[in-house]
């Protein structure tokens, strides 16, 4: 059994942090012990295995040995196991060169017996190097499960190793009084520096220290004049106050710790935390800081705010108690030193350490008992409370008995664990504060933030919710692995994990490295996310500048996409370590499964691909897909969405695009034939109803009447039952419209035809009536009655055409005289919105402007009614027709809000006439992200001038 005496000042290496690195650098490479598997020595790693055997052997089981024996041996076996890999695939590949050579005739020519002599030699050199670093390997593994053995039982030991009880302590208290003087006397015997004495060194400290507060108190001071004059605690509150004020509010403790450090270390020689003099300072610094997070984490802008019920009524107490554990662990940290938080690592025969340990349990024990009267977490967690709260009280009671190591690893892990749980509450709602913040915040900051990873404002959070849910897991990752840390009472256990971490595991013939896995999953998300920012800069800084439609630019940008996708996971595979020419298995697996069950799935992939390059339909067209009929938003892999004009989208598979029937109504013009046919009664003057419809045909301003195509023709085409049929036939510029076009014009129809006098007929029936014969009477011939034809019907739809306007109003501190300049003006538009251009300020006067996002804005001034409104009439882009829905346009508002001792204007821009249609959907973003940053630049620019 190890010696228990050994075991007093053992310790384990921060194998944590290693840990911790490991996670963070998650993508790079494995890393070897030995710089290449050619360099390691099986020999000189067997010698050093030796070594650690009989060191074991002999009894010599010192906790530092033990984890230092530990850690090379896991070292060896890695090299070893990298080694054994290696020279098993040397193996082999010349067994493979081999095997032809083997049944070689030995009469062939020299050469060839030459070079199967060396490739023999080089076999048998590559087993005897396999076997070598297997067999190290083996060694090596075992050596480090005897280790982890000793360790564990040593733990154990330590644990279970009883210490004076609380008799003994009372007895052997006067014999620790009478030494106390002793003691106190060596913690103040300091090593000062050159010409300074010990009463020199005191005046310093007491001149400091009431410096320190003297200024502390300014400044609490000077805060809560600012915070009186903003309301105080009656206003509602303000995040600006959120740290501020317990920062404020104990600046005396912070600084006079901060001026009592200062002093001791300019004044000790080699002055350190081992002194208990500087130990005294620093807890001053520590409470004063601890207090500070305490009143943060329990103020009304911070986590426990959440909490129902804790504010106002249960946050002095809650305080209170919190208080009170940050009191015992400082003084902790005063009287056992340094090592405060590591039970391992302080000496049984520490002074004080059972009371230390003892006020520590009672302060938990106190925060748990009262954390359940209030009303948020009075439900939750309440099995784990009573069992956390039972587990302290028996500790205390071992601690009575005499059992202080086991006492102080309970209460110690407990403590790590609960500062750990309030780290990580707090960085928890911190993500979500900056999350929320990136997504509904109209700083510059966020905005920007926004548009590089081309989100909107008003959008889900599903654009960042992969981002969060990243940050949580690491957070979530990094208090498991501290958990296992703390309470790991051997200190093998997180280098287990490590260990398995870097090197994986062997399953069947596949080595699992979740190291490696991990890396290539970070690889893989990073990739993917630098190829949204490709995408996005390829169709905004270079398709723009090549190729003109929309829709092209989309298939452009899809199709890099998926390039992109299929590079990012070959990437991250092999970054996971996975054999690509296993793929091919993988594959055939695949196309058989596609042949079965994913043939729909595949069939419509590859359609989308045809539809992406042939472009049979594009973003933005107007389609007819059987009883669907909208215009297509977006060309998917397996689905193509489509909105109707009900504001419905369907989605329609792509191969019943390619295969079926479709019209695509815009495909090579959006110009389309509209046929509107009435009839008129018996009598009518035909040539006056042709005037009347072609009249109004030729007014309507969506029918073509300047030549491209034929003019609005009536034509009579038939002597109905009831009227005589005409027909109307016109060319509309966007066929998409053709409903609210017919709607129109037969609304003029109605119009002109009342006002000229034209009759639209009724259906005409002609009833014949016949007797009923008498009884007994020959029945009558039957005659037969004309059937009336069929009444045709017209069911017509009135959709109107959607154009969107977009709305933002600002207040500026400014009369608006200077706000109608900053607008007006050349020289100032160039300060806020525009680049560079020219703007003339009168009615009908032409603007030409560069705007910051490469826009170019030109029109003229509609309205020009100084200093309260302008409209601007903005011309269609080059090379593109006038838009059916009319020009866009752009007004300025201005509205006085000052008073005669404060000016303010109101601002208000609205951007109208933007086409509802996909050709437009990033036009119409790229106008709010304009005009919010432009508000952020005219405030500055109207605040400094």
């Amino acid at each position: 059994m190890p010696n228990l005496m050994n075991t007093a000042s053992r310790s384990r290496p921060p194998r944590f942090s290693s840990l911790v690195l490991v996670l963070a650098f998650a993508s790079l490479p494995a890393a070897t012990v030995a710089d290449d598997a050619e360099q390691f020595d099986p020999y000189a790693a067997g010698a050093v295995l030796l070594d650690i055997a009989n060191r074991l052997s002999s009894g010599d089981v010192e906790s530092r040995f033990l984890a230092q024996a530990r850690s090379r041996s896991a070292d060896i076996a890695t090299a070893a196991g990298n080694c054994n890999v290696e020279a098993s695939a040397e193996r082999q590949r010349l067994e493979a060169r081999y095997e032809p050579l083997r049944e070689i005739d030995i009469e062939v020519s020299g050469t060839v017996m030459d070079q199967r002599r060396e490739i023999r030699a080089a076999l048998d050199k590559s087993i005897s190097r396999q076997s070598e670093c297997g067999g190290v390997r083996d060694e090596a593994i075992a050596l480090v499960e005897q280790i982890t053995e000793i360790q564990t039982a040593v733990s154990q030991q330590f644990l279970l190793n009883r210490t004076e009880s609380v008799v003994g302590m009372a007895s052997a208290l006067p014999t620790r009084l009478t030494a106390m003087p002793a003691k106190l006397r060596g913690a103040v015997a300091l090593d000062l520096k050159d010409g300074l004495t010990a009463a020199d060194l005191l005046w310093m400290l007491v001149a400091g220290g009431a410096l320190a507060a003297a200024v502390g108190l300014y400044l609490r001071h000077r805060f809560t004049v600012w915070f009186e004059a903003g309301g105080g605690h009656a206003a509602e509150p303000q995040m600006k106050y959120l740290f501020p004020k317990p920062l404020a509010q104990y600046s005396p403790l912070l600084l006079e710790g901060l001026a009592l450090l200062l002093v001791l270390f300019l004044g000790i020689q080699n002055a350190s935390f081992e002194l208990i003099v500087v130990r005294v300072a620093a807890g001053v610094l520590l409470y004063g800081l601890g207090c500070t997070i305490i009143d943060w984490a329990t103020g009304p802008l911070s986590p426990a705010s959440t909490i129902k019920g804790l504010i106002p009524e249960h946050v002095r107490p809650l305080r209170l108690r919190l208080r009170f554990l940050l009191l015992t662990l400082v003084a902790s940290f005063i009287v056992l030193g340094t090592n405060w938080l590591s039970i391992r690592l302080v000496d049984p025969s520490v002074g004080g350490r059972a009371s230390m340990i003892f006020l520590v349990a009672t302060a938990l024990i106190l925060l748990l008992r009262y954390m359940g009267r209030i009303p948020g977490l009075r439900h939750q967690f309440r099995a784990i409370r009573h069992l956390c709260t039972l587990v302290l009280a028996a500790s205390i009671v071992g601690l009575l008995l005499g059992y202080q190591n086991l006492a102080g690893f309970i209460v110690h892990g407990a403590t790590r664990t609960a500062l750990a749980l309030l780290v990580l509450w707090i960085l928890l709602w911190l993500v979500y504060q900056a999350f929320t913040y990136l997504m509904q915040n109209d700083s510059p900051g966020a905005i920007r933030f926004r548009r590089n990873l081309g989100v909107r404002k008003d959008s889900s959070r599903s654009g960042l919710g992969f981002m969060q849910l990243i940050a949580d897991l690491v957070l979530w990752l990094s208090f498991t692995v501290y958990l296992i840390y703390v309470w790991d009472e051997s200190g093998t256990t997180l280098d287990e994990l490590l260990n398995r971490i870097e090197v994986g595991y062997t399953v069947g013939q596949i080595q699992l490295v979740p190291l490696n896995i991990i890396g290539g999953i970070l690889v893989f998300a990073g990739v993917i996310v630098l190829l949204g920012w490709i995408k996005r800069w390829i169709d905004q800084r270079w398709l723009q500048h090549i190729v003109a439609e929309r829709g092209a630019r989309e298939a452009v940008v899809t199709l890099i996409g998926y390039v992109g996708f299929i590079l990012a996971a070959l990437i991250g595979l092999t970054m996971a370590g996975v054999n690509l020419g296993g793929l091919a298995i993988v594959s055939g697996a695949l196309a058989l499964g596609i042949g079965f069950g994913m043939q729909e799935i595949a069939n419509n992939f590859v359609s989308g691909l045809i539809l992406l390059f042939e472009r049979p339909i594009r973003a933005g067209d107007f389609i007819s897909v059987g009883d669907t009929e909208g215009f297509v938003r977006r060309i998917r892999i397996r689905a193509t969405e489509i909105e109707t004009q009900d504001n419905q989208n369907v989605l329609v598979p792509n191969s019943e695009l390619v295969s079926g029937r479709v019209t695509n109504w815009v495909l090579r013009d959006p110009q389309g034939r509209l046929l509107v046919r009435v009839g008129v009664a018996y009598g009518s003057d035909t040539e006056k109803v042709k005037q009347i419809l072609e009249r109004v045909a030729s007014e309507h301003p969506e029918v073509i009447t300047d030549g491209r195509a034929p003019a609005p023709r009536a034509l009579f085409m038939n002597f109905g039952d009831s009227s005589l049929d005409f027909e109307l036939r016109v060319r509309i510029q966007r066929i998409e419209r053709r409903y609210t076009v017919l709607s129109d014009l037969n609304f003029a129809i109605d119009r002109e035809f009342r006002a000229e006098g034209v009759e639209i007929p009724f259906p005409q029936r002609d009833l014949h009536i016949v007797s009923s014969p008498k009884a007994g009477a020959a029945p009558p011939a039957t005659t037969e009655l004309d059937e009336d034809q069929t009444i045709r019907t017209r069911i017509m739809h009135h959709p109107e055409h959607v154009t969107r306007s977009l709305r933002d109003d600002i207040v500026l501190a400014a009369t608006p005289a200077e706000v109608w300049a900053a607008i007006t003006d050349i020289d100032a538009i160039t300060k806020w919105l525009a680049r560079e251009g020219s703007f003339r300020p009168f009615i009908g006067g032409p603007v030409a402007l560069t705007l910051d996002d490469d826009t170019q804005l030109n029109g003229r001034i509609d309205i020009f009614l100084p200093p309260r409104r302008m409209r601007l009439v903005l011309a269609p882009r080059e090379g593109e027709e006038p838009l059916a829905s009319g020009p866009i346009t752009v007004d300025f508002i201005l509205k006085d809000l000052g008073s005669t001792k404060e000016a303010q204007t109101e601002l208000t821009v609205i951007e109208a006439g933007i086409p509802a249609t996909e050709d437009w959907q990033m036009d119409y973003r790229r106008a709010e992200d304009r005009w919010q940053q432009a508000f952020v630049e005219l405030k500055d620019y109207v605040s400094g001038k």
